[in-house]
């Protein structure tokens, strides 16, 4: 038996989010049957976190337990081979049997893409989300205190069972590029819905629906569902996660 680590990415659009439910398709029964398929056994496996429905992953990274001996080139290609265009594996490496996807897990990074238009693009559709002008300065003032140890609990939807609301944030920048607004934000965790509520508070500070000491505020007296505004899923990506 030996344990594989997959990084994976994935258009989100048409399933029904990351985890298994019953009668409804998602990125992991896809992936389950595929390597069930290719590895003649059943396979179950476990990720860095679940991504709600719409949601999309640049570098998703997911381990499971083998008892075939292939050459990690077959568990790349050979899973893709039974995989739907929009879900691909992209690497496959050996790792201990103490290595978890999701506990071992030091640090994720996220990113919001945007784009500024009167009207909806189709080139962007279900990939980023239109906005009107925004306040970059007032945008980024917002930013800045979003950084290190917090308790974030005024960001997440409730339904979680999480111990502790209490994350710390790394990086929480907007970068304008090639005509996208691009919002990353790298923490040890996050809660849920915390990414697309953070975007959704900081979008309302740039068209001046909420102040910077308003958003300041948030961050500082957690309250939990405090903050009812939750920005679209097609605009989220999980860029990678780091061990």
């Amino acid at each position: 038996m030996r344990r594989i680590k997959l990084v994976v990415d994935y258009v989100g659009t048409r399933y029904h989010g990351w985890q298994v439910q019953p009668g409804k398709d998602t990125i992991q029964k896809r992936l389950e049957e595929a390597l069930s398929l290719l590895c003649k056994e059943e396979i179950n496996v476990v990720a860095s976190g679940r991504t709600d429905s719409g949601v999309h992953a640049v570098g998703q990274v997911v381990h499971f337990d083998t008892n075939t001996e292939y050459g990690l080139v077959a568990y790349v290609r050979g899973t893709n081979n039974y995989l739907p265009d929009n879900i691909r594996v992209l690497s496959a490496s050996v790792v201990d049997e103490s290595f978890h996807a999701r506990f071992s897990a030091k640090q994720k990074t996220y990113v919001y893409v945007m784009y500024q238009s009167k009207e909806e693009r189709a080139i962007y559709a279900n990939r980023a989300v239109r906005i009107d002008e925004i306040d970059t300065n007032a945008i980024d003032k917002a930013c800045s205190y979003l950084l290190g140890e917090h308790d974030f609990a005024s960001f997440m939807s409730s339904g979680s069972d999480v111990k502790t609301t209490v994350r710390t944030v790394y990086r929480a920048e907007l970068i304008k590029k090639d005509g996208l607004y691009e919002f990353y934000i790298c923490a040890n965790g996050f809660l849920y819905n915390m990414v697309r509520k953070i975007v959704a508070s900081l979008l309302r500070v740039g068209v001046g629906k909420m102040s910077v000491v308003e958003f300041r505020e948030r961050v500082e007296n957690p309250d939990i569902n405090s903050l009812p505004y939750v920005a679209p899923a097609e605009g989220l990506y999980l860029l990678n996660v780091e061990y």
